[in-house]
C-alpha cells in the first residue's frame, strides 16, 4: 500500500521543519507523496518541488488560503497552482500586509496586558517566514507568560479572548477564482474541525470547489463519513493530510498520520480533466 500526505507546513510559514527535512521524514516513513501547502505564502514551493524528486517522492506544488468566511477559519488549500500567477501574488501580497498589520494591532493589545511584546522578538521568530498568531504563541511561551502555545490561545490569541484581532483575507469565492486563475483545484481543508464548514459546502460548490479534505487526524469519523457524502453528493474530490506544522504543535504527525496514495492520484486526475 502505498500513502501521500497532502497538507504539510514548512518554515516558509509556521511550520518548524525545512522542506529539506519534510521530504526526508516523509521518505523515512515510506510516504510517496507529499504536498507543501504554507499558510498565505508560496516560498517554499520551488524549494519543496527540487527536494522532493531528490527523495524519489511524487509533488503537487500547493498552499493554504485564509478566507474571510467563519471568524476567517475558513482555508482554502490549492493545489496544482502556478506560483508565478500575477494574480495570485497580488492575493497573497495582499494577505501578508493583513497579517503584518494584525500582529501590531496584537502587540499593542499585549503591551496594554502588561505583557512585552515587540514586532522584533516575533520577526526573530518567524526569520523571514510568514508572519502569524503561532509565532506571538511561541513568544509568550519564551517569556513565560504561558506554559505551551494552546494556552497562549486560550487566554490571548483565539477569536473572543483579549488580544485577538481579525486580520483581512478574500471572501471564499474570490480565494476560489484566484486559485483556479492560477490553473490550480480549490479543496476545501478540514471542514469537521471547523464549525460551520460543512454547512457552507454548498455554497463553495456554487464558488466552483474541486475537493473536499476528508481525510484529517482530529476528524471524527462522523466528519470523515459526512465530508465523503459530501463528496460523492457534489462529484468533489476527495483528499487529505496531517496538516502537519513540525514540533511547533506537539508530536509531528508527518509520516505518522498517512492517507491513501489513491487521493494524490484521484486529485492529479481530476486537475487533467
Amino acid at each position: 500500500m502505498k500513502y501521500c500526505d497532502l497538507h504539510i507546513h514548512s518554515t516558509a510559514s509556521d511550520g518548524t521543519f525545512t522542506p529539506e527535512k519534510i521530504a526526508r521524514r516523509a521518505k523515512n516513513y515510506r510516504l510517496s507523496g507529499i504536498s507543501i501547502t504554507d499558510h498565505d505564502t508560496v516560498n517554499a514551493v520551488k524549494e519543496g518541488q527540487v527536494i522532493a524528486e531528490r527523495y524519489g517522492l511524487d509533488y503537487i506544488p500547493g498552499l493554504e488560503i485564509s478566507t474571510s468566511e467563519l471568524e476567517g477559519r475558513m482555508h482554502i488549500l490549492g493545489y496544482f497552482i502556478d506560483i508565478e500567477n500575477k494574480d495570485l501574488h497580488g492575493l497573497l501580497a495582499r494577505l501578508i500586509e493583513s497579517r503584518e498589520q494584525r500582529v501590531k494591532a496584537i502587540i499593542e493589545k499585549l503591551d496594554a496586558l502588561g505583557i512585552l511584546c515587540t514586532v522584533e522578538d516575533i520577526e526573530r521568530i518567524t526569520n523571514g517566514a510568514t508572519i502569524g498568531r503561532p509565532h506571538i504563541a511561541e513568544h509568550l511561551v519564551k517569556i513565560g507568560a504561558v506554559d505551551n502555545i494552546w494556552e497562549a490561545f486560550d487566554l490571548y490569541l483565539a477569536a473572543g479572548k483579549p488580544a485577538y484581532v481579525r486580520k483581512w483575507a478574500p471572501s471564499p469565492k474570490e480565494a476560489i477564482e484566484v486559485i483556479h486563475g492560477a490553473g490550480g483545484l480549490a479543496v476545501a481543508a478540514h471542514p469537521g474541525v471547523t464549525d460551520g464548514m460543512m454547512d457552507y459546502i454548498p455554497e463553495l460548490v456554487e464558488f466552483g470547489i474541486d475537493g473536499i479534505e476528508a481525510f484529517y487526524p482530529f476528524h471524527k469519523q462522523e466528519d470523515q463519513e459526512r465530508a465523503r457524502q459530501l463528496a460523492e453528493e457534489y462529484n468533489l474530490v476527495i483528499t487529505g493530510g496531517s496538516d502537519c506544522h513540525g514540533t511547533r504543535r506537539g508530536e509531528p504527525l508527518l509520516g505518522v498520520f498517512k492517507v491513501r496514495y489513491e487521493c494524490l492520484l484521484k486529485l492529479r486526475e481530476r486537475w487533467e480533466e
